[in-house]
Protein backbone atom coordinates (compact mmCIF):
# COMPACT_ATOMS: atom_id res chain seq x y z
CA UNK A 1 0.00 0.00 0.00
CA UNK A 2 1.20 3.53 -0.80
CA UNK A 3 2.89 5.37 2.06
CA UNK A 4 1.02 8.68 2.41
CA UNK A 5 4.26 10.65 2.42
CA UNK A 6 5.27 9.12 -0.93
CA UNK A 7 2.09 9.92 -2.85
CA UNK A 8 3.09 12.07 -5.80
CA UNK A 9 -0.22 12.34 -7.63
CA UNK A 10 -3.82 12.46 -6.42
CA UNK A 11 -6.38 11.80 -9.16
CA UNK A 12 -9.76 13.24 -8.16
CA UNK A 13 -12.78 11.84 -9.99
CA UNK A 14 -16.14 13.51 -9.23
CA UNK A 15 -18.97 11.06 -9.97
CA UNK A 16 -22.64 11.77 -10.59
CA UNK A 17 -24.99 9.46 -12.52
CA UNK A 18 -22.44 8.33 -15.09
CA UNK A 19 -22.94 4.57 -15.00
CA UNK A 20 -22.70 4.50 -18.82
CA UNK A 21 -19.11 5.82 -18.82
CA UNK A 22 -17.71 5.28 -15.32
CA UNK A 23 -16.18 1.84 -15.81
CA UNK A 24 -14.32 2.96 -18.93
CA UNK A 25 -12.96 5.92 -16.96
CA UNK A 26 -11.81 3.80 -14.02
CA UNK A 27 -10.45 1.00 -16.22
CA UNK A 28 -8.33 3.57 -18.05
CA UNK A 29 -6.87 4.74 -14.73
CA UNK A 30 -6.17 1.16 -13.65
CA UNK A 31 -4.47 0.44 -16.98
CA UNK A 32 -2.28 3.52 -16.51
CA UNK A 33 -1.53 2.83 -12.82
CA UNK A 34 1.95 3.42 -11.42
CA UNK A 35 3.22 3.40 -7.83
CA UNK A 36 2.91 6.50 -5.65
CA UNK A 37 -0.52 7.63 -6.79
CA UNK A 38 -3.96 7.67 -5.20
CA UNK A 39 -7.38 7.83 -6.83
CA UNK A 40 -10.19 9.58 -4.95
CA UNK A 41 -13.73 8.94 -6.19
CA UNK A 42 -16.24 11.49 -4.92
CA UNK A 43 -19.75 10.13 -5.44
CA UNK A 44 -21.92 13.25 -5.46
CA UNK A 45 -25.19 11.60 -4.45
CA UNK A 46 -25.64 9.46 -7.57
CA UNK A 47 -29.07 7.90 -8.01
CA UNK A 48 -28.07 5.34 -10.65
CA UNK A 49 -25.55 2.48 -10.26
CA UNK A 50 -22.53 4.80 -10.15
CA UNK A 51 -22.22 4.55 -6.35
CA UNK A 52 -22.07 0.75 -6.52
CA UNK A 53 -19.46 0.88 -9.27
CA UNK A 54 -17.35 3.21 -7.11
CA UNK A 55 -17.54 0.82 -4.16
CA UNK A 56 -16.59 -2.16 -6.34
CA UNK A 57 -13.48 -0.48 -7.73
CA UNK A 58 -12.44 0.84 -4.31
CA UNK A 59 -12.76 -2.64 -2.79
CA UNK A 60 -10.69 -4.22 -5.56
CA UNK A 61 -7.87 -1.64 -5.78
CA UNK A 62 -5.88 -0.50 -2.75
CA UNK A 63 -5.03 2.90 -4.23
CA UNK A 64 -8.67 3.79 -4.94
CA UNK A 65 -10.89 5.26 -2.23
CA UNK A 66 -14.46 6.52 -2.42
CA UNK A 67 -16.25 9.28 -0.58
CA UNK A 68 -20.06 9.28 -0.76
CA UNK A 69 -21.71 12.64 -0.16
CA UNK A 70 -25.01 14.41 -0.71
CA UNK A 71 -25.38 16.02 -4.10
CA UNK A 72 -23.71 19.42 -4.17
CA UNK A 73 -22.49 19.77 -7.73
CA UNK A 74 -19.19 19.34 -9.53
CA UNK A 75 -17.37 22.13 -7.70
CA UNK A 76 -18.34 20.80 -4.27
CA UNK A 77 -17.27 17.28 -5.26
CA UNK A 78 -13.89 18.51 -6.48
CA UNK A 79 -13.41 20.54 -3.30
CA UNK A 80 -14.14 17.44 -1.23
CA UNK A 81 -11.47 15.61 -3.21
CA UNK A 82 -8.92 18.40 -2.69
CA UNK A 83 -9.45 18.25 1.07
CA UNK A 84 -8.94 14.48 1.08
CA UNK A 85 -5.93 14.47 -1.25
CA UNK A 86 -2.43 13.66 0.03
CA UNK A 87 -0.45 13.81 -3.20
CA UNK A 88 2.07 16.49 -4.16
CA UNK A 89 0.01 17.19 -7.28
CA UNK A 90 -3.69 17.02 -8.08
CA UNK A 91 -5.23 15.94 -11.38
CA UNK A 92 -8.97 16.29 -11.96
CA UNK A 93 -10.41 13.57 -14.20
CA UNK A 94 -14.08 13.80 -15.13
CA UNK A 95 -15.95 10.52 -14.75
CA UNK A 96 -17.30 10.46 -18.30
CA UNK A 97 -13.80 10.88 -19.76
CA UNK A 98 -10.82 8.51 -19.88
CA UNK A 99 -7.03 8.72 -19.90
CA UNK A 100 -4.26 7.20 -22.00
CA UNK A 101 -2.30 4.11 -20.91
CA UNK A 102 0.97 6.03 -20.51
CA UNK A 103 -0.58 9.18 -19.01
CA UNK A 104 0.31 8.63 -15.35
CA UNK A 105 3.88 7.62 -16.18
CA UNK A 106 4.31 10.74 -18.32
CA UNK A 107 2.88 12.95 -15.57
CA UNK A 108 5.04 11.38 -12.84
CA UNK A 109 8.12 12.10 -14.95
CA UNK A 110 7.02 15.73 -15.34
CA UNK A 111 6.42 16.02 -11.59
CA UNK A 112 10.18 15.57 -11.12
CA UNK A 113 10.64 19.04 -12.60
CA UNK A 114 8.85 20.52 -9.57
CA UNK A 115 6.86 23.15 -11.47
CA UNK A 116 3.69 24.65 -10.01
CA UNK A 117 1.47 23.53 -12.90
CA UNK A 118 1.75 20.83 -15.56
CA UNK A 119 -0.36 21.67 -18.62
CA UNK A 120 -1.45 18.82 -20.88
CA UNK A 121 -2.98 18.42 -24.31
CA UNK A 122 -6.05 16.29 -24.88
CA UNK A 123 -8.16 14.63 -27.51
CA UNK A 124 -11.82 15.51 -28.00
CA UNK A 125 -14.12 12.50 -28.38
CA UNK A 126 -17.42 12.96 -30.24
CA UNK A 127 -20.64 11.00 -29.51
CA UNK A 128 -20.14 8.90 -32.68
CA UNK A 129 -16.74 7.74 -31.42
CA UNK A 130 -14.70 9.91 -33.77
CA UNK A 131 -12.05 12.05 -32.13
CA UNK A 132 -9.59 14.81 -32.90
CA UNK A 133 -6.46 16.07 -31.20
CA UNK A 134 -6.93 19.44 -29.50
CA UNK A 135 -3.63 21.21 -30.12
CA UNK A 136 -2.93 23.80 -27.49
CA UNK A 137 0.62 23.42 -26.23
CA UNK A 138 3.56 22.96 -28.62
CA UNK A 139 7.10 21.65 -28.19
CA UNK A 140 8.78 24.91 -29.21
CA UNK A 141 6.78 27.13 -26.84
CA UNK A 142 8.58 29.44 -24.42
CA UNK A 143 8.26 27.88 -20.95
CA UNK A 144 10.18 30.62 -19.13
CA UNK A 145 7.38 33.22 -19.07
CA UNK A 146 4.70 33.43 -16.40
CA UNK A 147 2.03 30.70 -16.65
CA UNK A 148 -0.88 33.10 -17.16
CA UNK A 149 1.04 34.91 -19.92
CA UNK A 150 1.80 31.65 -21.69
CA UNK A 151 -1.87 30.66 -21.81
CA UNK A 152 -2.93 34.18 -22.77
CA UNK A 153 -0.50 34.16 -25.71
CA UNK A 154 -2.09 30.96 -27.03
CA UNK A 155 -5.35 32.83 -27.65
CA UNK A 156 -8.51 30.75 -27.86
CA UNK A 157 -7.43 27.80 -25.70
CA UNK A 158 -9.50 25.57 -23.41
CA UNK A 159 -9.50 26.45 -19.70
CA UNK A 160 -10.79 23.00 -18.67
CA UNK A 161 -9.39 22.13 -15.24
CA UNK A 162 -8.57 18.59 -16.43
CA UNK A 163 -5.72 20.11 -18.47
CA UNK A 164 -3.93 21.63 -15.48
CA UNK A 165 -2.20 19.23 -13.07
CA UNK A 166 -1.51 21.47 -10.11
CA UNK A 167 0.62 21.40 -6.97
CA UNK A 168 -1.64 20.70 -4.00
CA UNK A 169 0.40 23.13 -1.91
CA UNK A 170 -0.34 25.91 -4.41
CA UNK A 171 -4.08 25.19 -4.22
CA UNK A 172 -4.19 25.06 -0.41
CA UNK A 173 -1.93 28.03 0.32
CA UNK A 174 -3.74 30.30 -2.15
CA UNK A 175 -7.23 29.01 -1.31
CA UNK A 176 -7.84 28.01 -4.94
CA UNK A 177 -10.96 25.97 -4.32
CA UNK A 178 -13.78 25.83 -6.83
CA UNK A 179 -16.63 28.30 -6.52
CA UNK A 180 -19.68 26.23 -5.64
CA UNK A 181 -23.16 26.61 -7.02
CA UNK A 182 -22.21 27.89 -10.49
CA UNK A 183 -21.84 26.53 -13.99
CA UNK A 184 -18.59 27.12 -15.91
CA UNK A 185 -16.57 26.54 -12.74
CA UNK A 186 -13.37 25.97 -14.75
CA UNK A 187 -13.60 29.48 -16.22
CA UNK A 188 -13.58 30.80 -12.67
CA UNK A 189 -10.96 28.41 -11.23
CA UNK A 190 -8.28 28.13 -13.92
CA UNK A 191 -7.37 31.86 -14.18
CA UNK A 192 -6.87 31.97 -10.40
CA UNK A 193 -4.58 28.94 -10.54
CA UNK A 194 -2.61 30.42 -13.44
CA UNK A 195 -2.16 33.75 -11.63
CA UNK A 196 -0.99 32.06 -8.42
CA UNK A 197 1.53 29.81 -10.21
CA UNK A 198 5.07 31.00 -10.82
CA UNK A 199 6.33 28.14 -12.99
CA UNK A 200 4.95 25.53 -15.38
CA UNK A 201 5.79 22.81 -17.85
CA UNK A 202 3.81 21.12 -20.60
CA UNK A 203 2.99 17.64 -21.89
CA UNK A 204 2.72 17.68 -25.67
CA UNK A 205 1.34 14.21 -26.61
CA UNK A 206 -2.28 13.98 -25.49
CA UNK A 207 -2.84 12.08 -22.24
CA UNK A 208 -6.56 12.77 -21.79
CA UNK A 209 -9.73 11.96 -23.76
CA UNK A 210 -12.43 14.59 -23.31
CA UNK A 211 -16.01 13.81 -24.36
CA UNK A 212 -17.87 16.60 -26.13
CA UNK A 213 -21.26 16.99 -27.77
CA UNK A 214 -23.32 14.98 -25.29
CA UNK A 215 -26.78 16.65 -25.21
CA UNK A 216 -27.44 15.13 -21.77
CA UNK A 217 -24.34 16.70 -20.25
CA UNK A 218 -24.41 19.95 -18.28
CA UNK A 219 -22.76 21.77 -21.18
CA UNK A 220 -25.42 20.47 -23.58
CA UNK A 221 -28.45 21.71 -21.63
CA UNK A 222 -30.05 25.14 -21.97
CA UNK A 223 -30.54 26.95 -18.68
CA UNK A 224 -30.61 30.75 -18.20
CA UNK A 225 -28.54 30.30 -15.04
CA UNK A 226 -25.64 29.29 -17.28
CA UNK A 227 -25.75 32.75 -18.85
CA UNK A 228 -26.08 34.49 -15.47
CA UNK A 229 -23.16 32.53 -14.08
CA UNK A 230 -20.91 33.82 -16.87
CA UNK A 231 -21.80 37.34 -15.70
CA UNK A 232 -21.15 36.34 -12.07
CA UNK A 233 -17.71 35.00 -13.02
CA UNK A 234 -16.92 38.24 -14.87
CA UNK A 235 -18.00 40.31 -11.86
CA UNK A 236 -15.85 38.19 -9.54
CA UNK A 237 -12.77 38.76 -11.71
CA UNK A 238 -13.58 42.49 -11.95
CA UNK A 239 -13.72 42.74 -8.15
CA UNK A 240 -10.42 40.85 -7.73
CA UNK A 241 -8.66 43.26 -10.07
CA UNK A 242 -10.16 46.19 -8.14
CA UNK A 243 -9.11 44.93 -4.70
CA UNK A 244 -5.73 43.34 -5.44
CA UNK A 245 -2.40 44.82 -6.41
CA UNK A 246 -1.95 42.79 -9.60
CA UNK A 247 0.74 43.61 -12.13
CA UNK A 248 -0.41 45.37 -15.29
CA UNK A 249 0.17 42.20 -17.30
CA UNK A 250 -1.86 40.04 -14.94
CA UNK A 251 -4.67 42.62 -14.79
CA UNK A 252 -4.84 42.70 -18.59
CA UNK A 253 -4.98 38.89 -18.71
CA UNK A 254 -7.87 38.87 -16.25
CA UNK A 255 -9.67 41.57 -18.23
CA UNK A 256 -9.56 39.33 -21.29
CA UNK A 257 -11.32 36.66 -19.21
CA UNK A 258 -13.98 39.20 -18.19
CA UNK A 259 -14.54 40.03 -21.86
CA UNK A 260 -14.61 36.36 -22.85
CA UNK A 261 -17.29 35.47 -20.31
CA UNK A 262 -19.45 38.57 -20.75
CA UNK A 263 -19.42 38.29 -24.56
CA UNK A 264 -20.18 34.56 -24.34
CA UNK A 265 -23.16 35.38 -22.10
CA UNK A 266 -24.31 38.01 -24.59
CA UNK A 267 -24.04 35.51 -27.44
CA UNK A 268 -25.99 32.80 -25.59
CA UNK A 269 -28.71 35.27 -24.55
CA UNK A 270 -29.97 35.30 -28.16
CA UNK A 271 -30.96 31.63 -27.88
CA UNK A 272 -33.61 32.34 -25.24
CA UNK A 273 -37.14 33.70 -25.70
CA UNK A 274 -39.90 35.37 -23.73
CA UNK A 275 -39.44 36.25 -20.08
CA UNK A 276 -36.13 34.38 -19.83
CA UNK A 277 -34.70 36.51 -22.62
CA UNK A 278 -36.02 39.74 -21.05
CA UNK A 279 -34.45 38.81 -17.71
CA UNK A 280 -31.08 38.03 -19.32
CA UNK A 281 -31.09 41.26 -21.34
CA UNK A 282 -31.79 43.25 -18.17
CA UNK A 283 -28.85 41.59 -16.37
CA UNK A 284 -26.50 42.08 -19.30
CA UNK A 285 -27.51 45.73 -19.59
CA UNK A 286 -26.99 46.26 -15.87
CA UNK A 287 -23.48 44.79 -16.04
CA UNK A 288 -22.15 46.14 -19.32
CA UNK A 289 -19.74 48.30 -17.29
CA UNK A 290 -17.65 45.11 -17.10
CA UNK A 291 -16.33 45.78 -20.61
CA UNK A 292 -15.13 49.30 -19.80
CA UNK A 293 -11.38 49.76 -20.14
CA UNK A 294 -10.85 46.45 -21.97
CA UNK A 295 -9.02 47.29 -25.16
CA UNK A 296 -8.96 43.99 -27.01
CA UNK A 297 -10.56 44.24 -30.45
CA UNK A 298 -13.65 42.12 -29.78
CA UNK A 299 -14.50 43.96 -26.54
CA UNK A 300 -14.17 47.32 -28.31
CA UNK A 301 -16.48 46.20 -31.11
CA UNK A 302 -19.07 44.87 -28.67
CA UNK A 303 -18.95 48.10 -26.63
CA UNK A 304 -19.63 50.14 -29.77
CA UNK A 305 -22.49 47.82 -30.74
CA UNK A 306 -24.02 48.01 -27.26
CA UNK A 307 -23.91 51.80 -27.42
CA UNK A 308 -25.58 52.14 -30.81
CA UNK A 309 -27.92 49.14 -31.19
CA UNK A 310 -28.39 47.94 -27.59
CA UNK A 311 -28.04 44.62 -25.78
CA UNK A 312 -30.75 42.66 -27.60
CA UNK A 313 -29.54 43.48 -31.12
CA UNK A 314 -25.89 42.98 -30.18
CA UNK A 315 -26.77 39.53 -28.84
CA UNK A 316 -28.52 38.70 -32.14
CA UNK A 317 -25.54 39.87 -34.18
CA UNK A 318 -23.09 37.82 -32.11
CA UNK A 319 -25.26 34.74 -32.33
CA UNK A 320 -25.65 35.12 -36.12
CA UNK A 321 -21.87 35.41 -36.44
CA UNK A 322 -21.34 32.26 -34.37
CA UNK A 323 -23.94 30.32 -36.38
CA UNK A 324 -22.37 31.47 -39.67
CA UNK A 325 -18.94 30.29 -38.54
CA UNK A 326 -20.31 26.85 -37.56
CA UNK A 327 -22.04 26.46 -40.92
CA UNK A 328 -18.91 27.37 -42.84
Amino acid sequence: MNNETNIKLSIIVPVYNVEQYLEQCLDSIINAYRDNIEVILVDDGSTDKSNNICDKYANENHYISVKHRENGGLSAARNTGIKLAKGRYIWFVDSDDYIENDSIEVILNKIKEGKDIIMCNYRRVLPDGNSFFYQGFKSDDDLTIEPYKYVENLGNVSYAAVRFITKRELIIENNIFFKEGIYHEDEEWTPRALCAARSFTTIIPFVYNYRVGNPKSITGMMNPKKVIDKIIISKGIYDRIKHNNYSEGMSNFLRTRIAHNYIAALNECAMYKGNERKYLITELKKNRYLLEGINIKKALMVRISLKFVGVSNTAKLLNMRTTFRKDN
